[in-house]
């Protein structure tokens, strides 16, 4: 009986492995709402080097969200449809993510923030 187990866990063991680096790499998820009113959450804190997903969805019209010194720059559509934005930041600041939306796509203004560090 103990060697069956044994046997099971080495056959099992190079499946668990490979999946470690992934498990490991996925990061945070972070769900985000936009509106013309607000983004939501408003601040997002992060650390330097820290893998994050971003789940984006707008709760009226399309927007367009960037963050040139994290070089985001995401379009979310209307309708409910949620848009996955990876982000890896690479230093420290505080960051205004500036978005605008389908009335006024050359008038953008800040939302929200990222908050970067570099200790947690």
């Amino acid at each position: 009986m103990k060697n069956r187990y044994l046997a099971t866990l080495l056959l099992a063991l190079p499946f668990i492995v490979a999946m470690v680096p992934a498990v490991a790499q996925s990061g945070r998820s972070i769900d985000v709402t936009v509106s013309r009113s607000a983004m939501v959450p408003e601040q997002i804190d992060l650390q330097v080097g820290e893998r994050v997903r971003l789940h984006v969805t707008s709760i009226d019209g399309a927007h367009a969200c960037q963050v040139k010194e994290l070089r985001l720059d995401a379009r979310i559509p209307a309708g409910g449809a949620t848009v996955t934005v990876d982000l890896t930041p690479t230093h420290a600041g505080i960051f205004p993510i500036e978005c605008s939306d389908d009335r006024e796509l050359d008038h953008r203004r800040a939302r929200g923030r990222f908050v970067v560090t570099t200790e947690k």
